[in-house]
């Protein structure tokens, strides 16, 4: 089931202003003994809500750090692109706002396209341009 992205950390679109609405298929989260010290943390300051950046009631309680995007064979692979970089964009965002930090200090974020067969992995991370803190997602090669 493909779920919605939270607005406040969608993309802004450069064309309109507006936020870009896509969804992602899967996803991963951290959970388990090795997290739980700080998901623990996050609810003793009453953050637990919204760690993650869909608005799934459910899901929206882990930290998300990646995603795929699929489409059957014959799909359209710049589609699954695009839904892909809205999705670790919003992520990278998220991961922002709960860190409390500046973008150029996130880690990058890796998320995979499946069109048929074919897997192909990108890597999103932020970094400072000429008109400030831009996302950028570059595909990764074997």
């Amino acid at each position: 089931q493909t779920q919605s992205i939270r607005s406040n950390v969608l993309p802004l679109s450069l064309t309109t202003n507006s936020r870009i609405r896509k969804r992602a298929d899967y996803t991963f989260s951290f959970q388990g003994e090795a997290v739980s010290p700080i998901y623990a943390r996050l609810e003793a300051i009453n953050r637990s809500e919204n760690i993650g950046h869909t608005t799934d009631p459910f899901i929206n309680h882990f930290a998300l750090f990646s995603g795929i995007e699929v489409k059957r064979g014959g799909g359209d692979a710049e589609e699954a692109l695009a839904q892909l970089a809205v999705w670790l964009c919003a992520g990278l965002e998220n991961h922002r706002q709960l860190a409390e930090c500046t973008a150029e200090d996130l880690l990058p974020m890796v998320g995979w396209t499946v069109v048929g067969p074919e897997w192909r992995l990108y890597m999103a991370y932020r970094a400072l341009n000429q008109n400030g803190v831009d996302t950028t997602v570059h595909g990764i090669s074997a």
